[in-house]
């Protein structure tokens, strides 16, 4: 933590009771300690460290500005150098980690400065609701690990949001990710980085099929969309790819599948089918962070900088919470699947 608050520029020349160590802790407390306001999460911090000084004179307007010195890439580089995979040789499929990429949306407080940043639904004459804020998370599928996330606006688009995580994306990785995260340049880009792919894409695209393997997928040639509005851009050239087709029962439309992974004897289309269902295990982890770890639907912060704060502190406990899952989840020899984040939370605030 000193490493990250010392390369980010906060670190104090003068010695300040609400110094930027403290303040990260402040920040991640509320994400524990739910439905409680600031002076009392002051209160209960102080309590788990009697050595403290003591907290004369401390009061919202001080502790304001404290989240403000510290500014809003703290929280965001502390998680990044605290994630990494938590996932077990045995939940590698085929040798490849799997990986899931999707997004969620949380309401923020309706101040002039979320406004203005993440914007509100509705039109600019007759805007509705809360600001919001959209955060698209990276995470490992069998560990329910969040490696990373970007905060955008309500209007930004998934895709184009995403694209900064496309870092942990690399040899030894199987990407999944449903229709709003794909495009054509973006799958070259992650090609090119040693990824393999698996996501979902609409039939009314239709692949110019190429060669018909066995087994129920095929060979197909994906182009860029001929009719892109998009003035003065260079169109990604075509990508081969193979297509794997299925329904799943009570549901209409069947799922059109495109994989990196053009081997049907090495990567049978039913594993990959089975697979996919995985990526559902990314919407389960938002809905932890959504329901579980808030104690009100719209965030605290009035500012973007504490929005962002706030957000990453909830990916930081999220993250704590998962390492300790799977800490326990190794010294009893039982699959991590099978403890409970919601209980791990409770005890990690109780603690």
């Amino acid at each position: 933590m000193d490493r990250v608050v010392a390369e980010a520029g906060c670190a104090e020349k003068r010695r300040r009771l609400l110094s930027a160590r403290f303040t990260v802790y402040f920040v991640l407390a509320p994400c524990l300690f739910l439905r409680v306001d600031y002076l009392e999460v002051l209160r209960l911090l102080k309590a788990g460290g009697p050595g403290l000084r003591e907290w004369s004179g401390v009061d919202k307007p001080s502790l304001a500005r404290a989240r403000q010195r510290l500014g809003r890439q703290v929280m965001r580089d502390l998680h990044r150098a605290a994630a990494r995979p938590l996932g077990r040789d045995q939940d590698l499929f085929r040798g490849l980690r799997v990986p899931a990429s999707d997004g969620m949306l949380l309401a923020v407080p309706d101040s002039a400065g979320n406004r203005e940043l993440f914007g509100k639904s509705g039109s600019r004459r007759s805007p509705m609701g809360y600001p919001t804020a959209r955060v698209v998370a990276f995470a490992e599928c069998s560990s329910h690990t969040v490696l990373d996330a970007v905060i955008g606006g309500w209007k930004d688009s998934e895709r184009i949001v995403s694209d900064e995580l496309d870092r942990h994306a690399g040899e030894g990785t199987l990407l999944l990710a449903d229709r709003g995260l794909r495009g054509l340049a973006r799958w070259h880009r992650l090609r090119d980085r040693g990824a393999h792919l698996l996501w979902r894409t609409g039939q009314r695209e239709g692949p110019r099929v190429q060669d018909v393997l066995p087994h129920g997928s095929y060979l197909a040639r994906i182009e860029a969309n001929k009719h892109s509005k998009a003035a003065g851009t260079v169109k990604a050239p075509p990508a081969l790819v193979r297509v794997i087709e299925y329904r799943i029962d009570g549901q209409a439309e069947a799922v059109q599948l495109i994989t990196s992974l053009l081997d049907h004897e090495k990567y049978p289309a039913g594993e990959l089918a089975a697979l996919y269902a995985r990526r559902w295990e990314i919407e389960l982890v938002l809905d932890k962070i959504k329901t579980h770890q808030r104690d009100r639907p719209v965030l605290r912060s009035q500012t973007p900088d504490g929005v962002r704060q706030q957000i990453f502190a909830h990916l930081i406990a999220h993250y704590a919470t998962r390492d300790l899952l799977a800490e326990a989840a190794r010294l009893t020899q039982s699959p991590a699947e099978r403890t409970s984040f919601t209980r791990a939370l409770h005890v990690a605030a109780a603690r």
